[in-house]
């Protein structure tokens, strides 16, 4: 996978990405608006870039506290780019017939369903993919990255959003318990699986995680792309589609000025 931290968006010809409007701007006073360019946004690549730029930041936190608020915010938008990649493609991609299956808003199936059932819906009627082998990487992190955020967002019962924290003293810094600090007076009762994911060692409580933990789940999600892309027979990613972000001009300055 591409890692392309260039900041996301479409360019935009003789201007710098972010920059201010002149006091002059003549659009200000119903003036000619000079170059205007149409763009066909990737959702996918704008939300990865995001989660990348939370992802770096998260890294260079003054505290605990932020660089976990920080990754939370990356978490949240790598899924969302991995929902946005899947529904993107299977209206590009897809057959006209079965397209809605996963791009219809109205009725959306699970995304793991979704990364599961891609393959099929765009190949055409006979033509074999390559199989979904559940149990073999990276399918089975996938799933615990994707129950992580699904957790957050269904919560549940409160008995099953335990969290535990631990210090050297009693009015000290609290820092979340690891599996490998459980006391022995709890190991009866807490289960290492009740702080962590057991596949991707990824924490159960969001307070816990970290940019450590980020670095895990962009690698399970760049490798679902790739296997996705494989069962795919390369379409997905082919010549960076997913992530291509066309601009042509549509509206020249009626001066002619090609700066």
């Amino acid at each position: 996978m591409q890692d392309d931290r260039a900041e996301s968006g479409p360019p935009v010809p003789g201007r710098q990405r972010g920059g201010a409007l002149s006091e002059t701007d003549p659009t200000e006073t119903g003036g000619d608006p000079g170059w205007v360019v149409e763009t066909v946004v990737s959702p996918f690549h704008c939300l990865y870039q995001d989660a990348l730029h939370f992802h770096t930041q998260s890294r260079l936190a003054f505290s605990e506290a932020e660089a976990s608020r920080l990754a939370r915010a990356a978490l949240m938008l790598y899924i969302a780019s991995a929902e946005a990649l899947v529904r993107q493609a299977a209206v590009e991609l897809g057959r006209p017939e079965l397209r809605g299956l996963l791009a219809d808003p109205s009725r959306p199936l699970p995304l793991a369903e979704a990364w599961r059932l891609l393959p099929s819906i765009i190949s055409e009627p006979g033509t074999p993919t390559r199989p979904f082998s559940p149990e073999a990487p990276p399918w089975p992190q996938f799933t615990e990255l994707l129950m992580l955020e699904t957790s957050w967002v269904y919560p549940g019962h409160p008995s099953t959003r335990r969290a535990y924290y631990r210090s050297s003293r009693r009015d000290g810094d609290y820092e979340p318990l690891e599996p490998h600090q459980i006391p022995p007076s709890l190991r009866r009762t807490l289960r290492t699986e009740s702080l962590h994911y057991p596949r991707t060692g990824l924490p159960r409580d969001p307070y816990a995680l970290r940019p450590r933990h980020l670095d895990t789940a962009r690698g399970v999600l760049d490798a679902a792309i790739e296997a996705l892309d494989r069962r795919m027979g390369g379409v997905l990613c082919q010549g960076q589609r997913h992530r291509r972000e066309p601009t042509q001009v549509v509206n020249p300055p009626a001066n002619g000025n090609s700066v």
